[in-house]
């Protein structure tokens, strides 16, 4: 058997530069941290001869079939094709928090599943290459529309800086962040759930509509997230991080309808409760709001917004990794 993590992500500045149609062009860059909560994937031999379907997989819902051909999920179906694997595996999904909710889990989930895959065939993979190898099931292979740092994210782990180039590339530089600084950044989030889960695909895709229009303010928000990454790696009072936010939940607004009224209404309560800044995770109308406040006006903004949920995370988690391996008997 074998047992595969990948985190999910915290996303602070430059999302929407991602996008292959907007940094091809422009150039673009993200900043954002992988957080302590994770996608699961388990793999084991299954010993089809005994039964009459070869491949047996659980997730939200149970599927037994013959082959990977029939398999109904897209993304497992997709994965176990790109490896070449028809029958004769059982792999069973799990995750810490539900999809849907800006968190980047879809990718964390491809991330976990094309390692645990390639462990299975007794193979090591790169963080690179699981990288790009989960960008090209998602955006290539499945056509869904989005952009890059989710799978590099879920792959590297960390707290990064990750600039993508004109030429399709891109580069992953982790923040030399002081071990007091990074705890007290993590100290200054606060993290609620609004309860609602959105349309990720139909986000991105009015997202891609709005960046085709607004390439200076996606430029924009790729010249926030160097800013944030300066800023990170420096002294000054955290608060100011939360402005940058701030400025870059501006910015997104101005892109497309990346949120809802009562979200927008939320937003400015966390603000009023004494937030420095914020946004919505993601690629909107949902999810999660992440806040900047000194520690003592966390209690205000939990507070000002009672009909959410206030998550504690870990920030900096590591990336992609087998957490269990054992050989067939």
């Amino acid at each position: 058997m074998i047992v595969t993590q990948a985190p999910l992500r915290v996303s602070f500045l430059g999302g929407g530069s991602d996008f292959r149609r907007h940094f091809e062009v422009h150039g673009g860059a993200v900043l954002a941290t992988a957080i302590d909560r994770f996608a699961y994937v388990t793999a084991q031999t299954f010993l089809d001869d005994f039964f009459d379907h070869g491949v047996r997989i659980a997730y939200r819902k149970t599927e037994a079939v013959e082959n990977a051909a029939g398999v109904e999920h897209p993304a497992i179906r997709a994965c176990l094709q790109r490896l070449h694997i028809d029958k004769g595996i059982e792999l069973h999904h799990m995750a810490d928090l539900p999809t849907r909710t800006g968190l980047g889990s879809s990718s964390s989930f491809v991330v976990a599943m094309l390692l645990a895959l390639h462990t299975f065939q007794g193979r090591a993979r790169s963080n690179l290459e699981l990288a790009e190898e989960a960008i090209d099931v998602e955006r290539g292979m499945l056509a869904e529309a989005g952009g890059h740092q989710d799978q590099i994210v879920a792959a590297y782990g960390g707290t990064n800086l990750i600039r993508f180039e004109r030429t399709g590339q891109f580069r992953v530089l982790p923040l030399s962040i002081e071990p007091d600084r990074l705890r007290d950044l993590q100290t200054h989030l606060v993290l609620m759930y609004t309860g609602l889960q959105r349309d990720n695909f139909a986000q991105a895709e009015a997202h891609v509509a709005g960046a085709q229009r607004n390439h200076l303010a996606l430029t924009r928000l790729a010249t926030l997230a160097e800013e944030g990454a300066e800023f990170l790696v420096g002294k000054a009072p955290l608060t100011g991080f939360g402005t940058l936010l701030h400025d870059g939940w501006l910015l997104k607004r101005e892109l497309s309808a990346v949120s809802l009224p009562s979200i927008d209404a939320a937003y400015m309560a966390g603000l009023r409760a004494g937030a420095a800044g914020g946004k919505l995770l993601g690629a909107g109308g949902g999810g999660f709001l992440l806040f900047v406040a000194e520690p003592k006006r966390h209690a205000a903004i939990r507070a000002a917004l009672p009909h959410m949920r206030a998550i504690s995370v870990a920030i900096n988690a590591p990336g992609a990794t087998v957490i269990f391996q054992q050989a067939a008997a």
